[in-house]
Protein backbone atom coordinates (compact mmCIF):
# COMPACT_ATOMS: atom_id res chain seq x y z
CA UNK A 1 0.00 0.00 0.00
CA UNK A 2 1.32 3.30 -0.78
CA UNK A 3 1.05 6.11 1.68
CA UNK A 4 -1.60 8.98 0.80
CA UNK A 5 1.23 11.62 -0.31
CA UNK A 6 2.97 8.66 -2.98
CA UNK A 7 -0.66 8.50 -4.20
CA UNK A 8 -1.30 12.12 -4.74
CA UNK A 9 2.50 12.27 -6.62
CA UNK A 10 0.64 9.70 -8.68
CA UNK A 11 -1.79 11.16 -9.68
CA UNK A 12 -0.24 15.01 -10.41
CA UNK A 13 2.14 12.84 -12.41
CA UNK A 14 -0.56 11.86 -14.62
CA UNK A 15 -1.26 15.70 -15.24
CA UNK A 16 2.68 16.39 -15.87
CA UNK A 17 3.12 13.16 -18.51
CA UNK A 18 -0.34 14.29 -20.52
CA UNK A 19 0.79 18.19 -20.31
CA UNK A 20 4.20 17.04 -21.96
CA UNK A 21 2.25 15.21 -24.51
CA UNK A 22 4.02 11.89 -23.20
CA UNK A 23 1.44 9.38 -24.34
CA UNK A 24 3.48 6.36 -23.40
CA UNK A 25 4.62 7.84 -19.85
CA UNK A 26 0.71 8.53 -19.47
CA UNK A 27 -0.17 4.56 -20.55
CA UNK A 28 3.50 3.45 -17.91
CA UNK A 29 1.31 4.88 -15.24
CA UNK A 30 -1.34 2.40 -15.54
CA UNK A 31 -1.59 -1.49 -14.83
CA UNK A 32 -1.98 -3.45 -17.72
CA UNK A 33 -4.71 -3.51 -18.66
CA UNK A 34 -5.82 -0.33 -18.04
CA UNK A 35 -9.21 0.11 -17.04
CA UNK A 36 -10.81 3.87 -17.55
CA UNK A 37 -13.65 5.30 -18.00
CA UNK A 38 -13.19 8.53 -19.68
CA UNK A 39 -15.86 10.37 -18.80
CA UNK A 40 -18.35 8.11 -16.64
CA UNK A 41 -21.07 7.35 -18.61
CA UNK A 42 -19.94 7.48 -21.98
CA UNK A 43 -16.47 5.82 -22.96
CA UNK A 44 -15.12 2.78 -20.90
CA UNK A 45 -11.49 1.67 -21.77
CA UNK A 46 -9.77 -1.92 -21.00
CA UNK A 47 -7.98 -1.92 -24.02
CA UNK A 48 -4.22 -0.15 -23.97
CA UNK A 49 -4.51 0.15 -27.43
CA UNK A 50 -7.79 1.58 -27.62
CA UNK A 51 -6.45 3.92 -24.73
CA UNK A 52 -3.07 5.03 -26.31
CA UNK A 53 -5.47 5.76 -29.34
CA UNK A 54 -7.35 8.27 -26.96
CA UNK A 55 -4.84 9.66 -25.19
CA UNK A 56 -2.91 10.31 -28.46
CA UNK A 57 -6.33 12.06 -29.31
CA UNK A 58 -6.15 14.45 -26.29
CA UNK A 59 -2.64 15.20 -27.10
CA UNK A 60 -3.24 16.56 -30.69
CA UNK A 61 -5.94 18.45 -29.31
CA UNK A 62 -3.25 20.71 -27.19
CA UNK A 63 -5.05 19.13 -23.99
CA UNK A 64 -3.37 20.69 -21.07
CA UNK A 65 -4.27 19.75 -17.37
CA UNK A 66 -4.49 22.24 -14.63
CA UNK A 67 -5.01 20.14 -11.52
CA UNK A 68 -5.92 21.33 -7.93
CA UNK A 69 -4.98 20.07 -4.76
CA UNK A 70 -5.04 15.75 -4.74
CA UNK A 71 -7.22 14.67 -1.98
CA UNK A 72 -6.48 10.91 -0.73
CA UNK A 73 -8.80 8.56 0.84
CA UNK A 74 -8.05 6.62 3.87
CA UNK A 75 -8.79 3.54 1.76
CA UNK A 76 -5.21 3.42 0.75
CA UNK A 77 -6.04 2.98 -2.67
CA UNK A 78 -7.43 6.32 -3.70
CA UNK A 79 -6.80 9.74 -4.64
CA UNK A 80 -9.36 12.13 -6.13
CA UNK A 81 -8.23 15.41 -8.03
CA UNK A 82 -10.37 18.44 -9.15
CA UNK A 83 -8.81 19.52 -13.00
CA UNK A 84 -9.72 21.93 -15.07
CA UNK A 85 -8.60 20.59 -18.85
CA UNK A 86 -8.75 22.75 -21.68
CA UNK A 87 -8.40 21.73 -25.23
CA UNK A 88 -8.86 22.37 -28.91
CA UNK A 89 -11.08 19.73 -30.88
CA UNK A 90 -10.57 20.09 -34.54
CA UNK A 91 -13.79 21.04 -35.05
CA UNK A 92 -13.83 24.25 -33.20
CA UNK A 93 -13.60 27.54 -34.73
CA UNK A 94 -10.24 29.12 -34.63
CA UNK A 95 -9.38 30.78 -31.30
CA UNK A 96 -12.02 28.77 -29.67
CA UNK A 97 -10.90 26.14 -26.85
CA UNK A 98 -13.25 24.01 -24.67
CA UNK A 99 -12.68 24.13 -21.31
CA UNK A 100 -13.91 21.16 -19.19
CA UNK A 101 -13.80 21.20 -15.16
CA UNK A 102 -13.86 17.05 -13.83
CA UNK A 103 -12.86 14.90 -11.34
CA UNK A 104 -10.34 12.43 -11.84
CA UNK A 105 -10.78 9.63 -9.17
CA UNK A 106 -7.68 6.96 -9.07
CA UNK A 107 -7.66 3.43 -7.45
CA UNK A 108 -3.78 3.19 -7.73
CA UNK A 109 -2.34 -0.29 -6.19
CA UNK A 110 0.75 -0.63 -3.99
CA UNK A 111 3.57 -0.50 -7.49
CA UNK A 112 2.54 2.74 -7.61
CA UNK A 113 -0.06 2.19 -10.62
CA UNK A 114 -3.39 3.26 -11.39
CA UNK A 115 -5.89 0.41 -12.04
CA UNK A 116 -9.00 2.51 -12.33
CA UNK A 117 -9.66 5.93 -12.69
CA UNK A 118 -12.58 7.63 -13.20
CA UNK A 119 -13.29 10.53 -14.74
CA UNK A 120 -16.62 12.65 -13.97
CA UNK A 121 -17.75 15.45 -15.82
CA UNK A 122 -20.95 16.34 -17.87
CA UNK A 123 -22.45 18.79 -20.34
CA UNK A 124 -22.77 21.93 -17.62
CA UNK A 125 -18.81 21.36 -17.05
CA UNK A 126 -18.33 22.06 -20.27
CA UNK A 127 -17.50 25.67 -21.77
CA UNK A 128 -16.04 27.52 -24.56
CA UNK A 129 -13.81 30.47 -24.39
CA UNK A 130 -11.24 32.72 -26.55
CA UNK A 131 -8.01 30.92 -27.14
CA UNK A 132 -6.15 34.26 -25.05
CA UNK A 133 -8.32 34.10 -22.34
CA UNK A 134 -6.21 34.06 -18.98
CA UNK A 135 -7.63 30.74 -17.44
CA UNK A 136 -6.81 31.95 -13.74
CA UNK A 137 -10.19 33.06 -13.18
Amino acid sequence: MLDEAARKRVALEYCRRINAGDVGGVLALFTDPPHVEDPVGDKTFTDRAAYRAHLAGLVAYGIHETPGAPVAALDGEHVAVPIVAELRPGQLPDGKLLRISLIALMRIDGSGLIRHMRVFSGHTDMSFHAAAEDTAG
